[in-house]
């Protein structure tokens, strides 16, 4: 009997990032769904992060008849069923898988629009914790027009008992821990319904790509400029320069500038610069 045949999609967990999805000033959003694809077909999870079951999940999926599957846009769990929406094996309401969040590119800080602190994790659930104000952002589904913000960055408090729930092997560089219960606090929330009947529901975790204002500094001349407005940070395309518009005062009309990397970019005060040598 095939996969297929014999388990089911209990949940999806999609990621997008806007670095890497947004064509210069372009975004994601606003494509044709031709060029979504075209964009999806270059983009992969891999790229920036590590997506893995804890310990004690894992324990649980197998004890279940669960299986976690990677996909290029993060990750689904698929259950053994009976029929088409039920479960082998019932699910409770109180089941909880939960799933830890590492960076792997040291420069993900640079091109993504968050905050980052290192007693504190991003946190996404569709159970708020005791210890997070009614204000708690639940994750998104895949058809919330959301992204990720420093809303999702919970307390130190918070942050503590996510940690120290886990094995001291997995407790180094935690980002984000996706934490996922069958019966969430709301009805859209939902894996299962009353039944114990799947839901197959799709969240969603989409980054924003980070946007700097461009300094250009010219060493011989010992002269620098920098953009009167923030330009966004992206893997593709190119963001248009106007020397007219674009600087404070004016520049000549002939001047060419690049668009910058993200390997060096600076906070000054609350904005981020992205340094261009030319």
């Amino acid at each position: 009997m095939s996969f297929d045949a014999t388990y089911g999609l209990l949940f999806e967990v999609t990621f997008l990032h806007n670095y890497f999805l947004n064509n210069g000033e372009e975004t994601f959003a606003s494509m044709t769904n031709a060029d979504k694809q075209k964009m999806l077909q270059q983009f992969t999870t891999d790229a920036f992060l590590v997506l893995t079951p804890t310990l004690e999940t894992n324990i649980v999926l197998k004890n279940y008849k669960m299986t976690f599957k990677k996909t290029k846009t993060g990750f689904r769990i698929y259950t053994k069923v009976k029929d088409e929406f039920e479960p082998f094996i019932k699910i409770p309401a109180n089941l909880n898988l939960t799933f830890l969040i590492k960076i792997n590119d040291y420069q993900f800080e640079n091109y993504t629009n968050l905050d980052f602190a290192l007693t504190q994790a991003y946190h996404f659930s569709n159970v708020k914790p005791l210890t997070e104000p009614v204000s708690f952002e639940y994750i998104p589904k895949i058809s919330d027009n959301k992204l990720i913000s420093n809303a999702y960055l919970v307390s130190e408090e918070t942050t503590a008992y996510l940690v120290s729930a886990l094995e001291p092997s997995e407790q180094q560089n935690v980002f984000g821990v996706i934490s996922l219960t069958a019966k969430g606090d709301n009805s859209s929330g939902n894996i299962v319904n009353n039944l114990g009947k799947m839901l197959s529901p799709n969240f969603k975790i989409h980054f924003d790509n980070r946007k700097t204002l461009w300094k250009y500094i010219n060493r011989k001349a010992g002269t620098e400029i920098k953009t009167n407005a923030a330009k966004p940070l992206t893997r593709s395309g190119f963001v248009e320069i106007d020397p007219l518009t674009d600087f404070t005062p004016a520049q000549p009309s002939e001047s060419q500038y690049p668009n910058p990397s993200v390997k060096s970019i600076t906070k000054i005060n609350s904005d981020y610069y992205s340094e261009i040598f030319i």
